[in-house]
């Protein structure tokens, strides 16, 4: 899914269920930084060094990602069995991703337990991810092949691009048998908008009796039910201004908690599509040790900072999703 669902959508989506505004900035925000959050950072805080890890790379060939990127924050593994896992080819994979899996479940239902809104915004980000990339697993292997004949690697969805991202695209999964291979996504995202919603009002405790009224109103706010013509952008203005939901800001929480001066924008760059390298440069030149990795200076209330507490909650959302999927972390 992109920032319509992981922020816009979600951020509607609290302010139904009942969040404050404040709630809802919180929630929405942390789950969208997942997809902005592409480089660990150096950044100094007085006399201590504190480091943040990444939650998105595209960095495929190294093998830190798929394991620690990939699986816990994007490709949750699922069920193997069920009507939409079926293929032609009859294979199932334990590593690939179902929608709203048992196993997923139990990561968004532990990050809610845990009543913080940073946890429950990523925990948000990696279950709804969990319908729009069914079918697919995060490490590079054939079971992701939608096309022999292409170059790009058979990791996540890369071989469709952003096709199973926009809420709006309608598209075919050669792996699937016929009756399962063509892909509606508002089906799949407007599936996984009643589960949040359900969850989000269980949290503040509150009926479902509106329940279909509010999806009613997702399904007018991005007109799929006729398929109406329309971009993001517009969508994304309906959201701003006709459900007072603030707009997306990536840099907010990393101005608030970092001085940039000493460093370039793209060093500080997030995640804008799929034509920012700041990811590149950080495994081309850092990683393989041809550049120093920026060092970044801390504000003086950088521990209180909603980027501090966002990158905690990572770090525990990683944590939490080693426990659960033992098989893939022995020892945790």
């Amino acid at each position: 899914m992109n920032l319509e669902f992981h922020y816009y959508i979600i951020y509607f989506l609290c302010k139904e269920a009942g969040f404050e505004e404040t709630e809802s900035q919180i929630i929405s925000y942390s789950s969208q930084y997942v997809d902005n959050n592409l480089i660990s950072r150096r950044i100094k805080t007085g006399s201590t060094m504190y480091i943040t890890i990444p939650t998105q790379n595209y960095g495929w060939w190294d093998d830190y990602f798929p394991k620690n990127v990939y699986i816990p924050f994007h490709f949750f593994p699922g069920d193997t069995d069920g009507n939409g896992t079926r293929r032609r080819d009859g294979k199932k994979n334990s590593l690939s991703c179902s929608p709203g899996s048992s196993r997923v479940r139990q990561l968004l239902t532990t990050g809610l337990k845990t009543r913080n809104l940073y946890r429950v915004g990523i925990a948000l980000h990696t279950y709804a991810d969990s319908w729009a990339h069914q079918n697919f697993s995060g490490i590079d292997e054939e079971w992701n092949c939608t096309d022999q004949n292409s170059l790009i690697p058979h990791i996540g969805h890369a071989q469709v691009l952003t096709k199973p991202d926009d809420i709006m695209n309608k598209w075919e999964d050669s792996r699937l048998i016929n009756g399962n291979n063509r892909i509606f996504n508002a089906d799949r995202f407007l599936k996984a908008a009643q589960m949040i919603y359900k969850f989000l009002r269980t949290y503040n405790k509150l009926g479902f009796s509106d329940h279909d009224v509010v999806i009613e109103k997702l399904k007018w706010m991005t007109g799929v039910d006729n398929y109406l013509p329309s971009t993001t952008k517009d969508r994304i203005n309906s959201y701003i201004i006709d459900e007072d939901v603030l707009q997306y800001d990536k840099y907010e929480w990393y101005r608030e908690a970092l001085y940039d001066n000493e460093i370039n924008r793209e060093d500080t760059d997030g995640f804008v599509g799929y034509d920012k390298l700041a990811w590149l440069k950080d495994a081309l030149l850092h990683r393989t040790k041809l550049a120093e990795k920026p060092l970044f200076t801390a504000r003086d209330d950088f521990y209180k900072s909603h980027y501090y507490k966002w990158n905690e909650a990572a770090k525990a959302h990683l944590a939490a999703a080693k426990l659960i999927l033992p098989e893939i972390y022995p020892g945790g």
